[in-house]
């Protein structure tokens, strides 16, 4: 597989608790490293996702919190 440095990604804080998205970063892959390691130094975990995985992860969090509410 070959990595497009110019590919636009999603860099994802993640709450270390729950698990669920807090915030987050769109940016070119190159620059992808950058914000996860200022992420991770401010107590977050993070990962880089392309935008086909921030949904799948967004629709499992609305699912997981649908599920909280109830």
């Amino acid at each position: 597989m070959c990595i497009n440095e110019n590919e636009v990604v999603f860099v994802a804080a993640m709450d270390k608790g729950t698990g669920f998205i807090r915030t987050g970063t769109s940016c070119d892959r190159k620059d992808a490293n950058h914000y996860a390691k200022y992420y991770r130094s401010i107590g977050y975990n993070a990962r880089i996702l392309t935008y086909e995985e921030l949904d799948k992860i967004e629709e499992q969090e609305r699912t997981e919190r649908g599920m909280m509410i109830c």
